[in-house]
């Protein structure tokens, strides 16, 4: 339960990041949602090795990816022929959060093995967060074309 709480807590800050539209928090929550994620995959490597190293491995990805920065993009000068360029990185790196995470609700649903304190009924909240964790870059992206447009 308490692993729960944790991660409402944590997705809270990428939802407060998305809806401020302040890049550094809405990466942050993904980032220490990678955290918690890979952290209590961890203990269960041995129960389901393979599960759990796709697990691992989707989670690292997820963290690399979703490292914060301290600035947003908008606050360097990039000049004209690096804005598609740019633009082509921000579209790819929102694309690959919202994957990972509509990925993430499957390996939710076919794992036998709940982390401690969690039990079988408890797997739909996890399939929620990662669903709202997979719409949170589509609604950034449909929100900063509207800005542009």
């Amino acid at each position: 339960m308490a692993l729960l709480i944790i991660a409402i807590v944590i997705s809270s800050i990428s939802i407060y990041g998305a809806i401020a539209l302040k890049r550094f928090y809405f990466m942050l929550g993904y980032f220490l949602f990678s955290i918690l994620a890979i952290t209590s995959f961890m203990p269960r490597l041995a129960e389901d090795p393979m599960l759990s190293i796709t697990s691992l491995a989707l989670f690292l990805v997820l963290g690399i990816i979703s490292f914060p920065a301290k600035k947003n993009i908008t606050d360097y000068n990039v000049n004209s022929e690096a804005a598609p360029l740019v633009k082509s990185f921000m579209l790819k790196t929102l694309f690959s959060l919202s994957t990972i995470n509509i990925l993430a609700i499957f390996l939710v649903y076919y794992d036998p093995n709940m982390p401690e304190g969690m039990t079988e009924d408890m797997k739909i909240y996890g399939m929620i967060m990662h669903g709202i964790l997979g719409l949170l870059p589509l609604i950034v992206l449909i929100r900063m074309s509207k800005m542009n447009a």
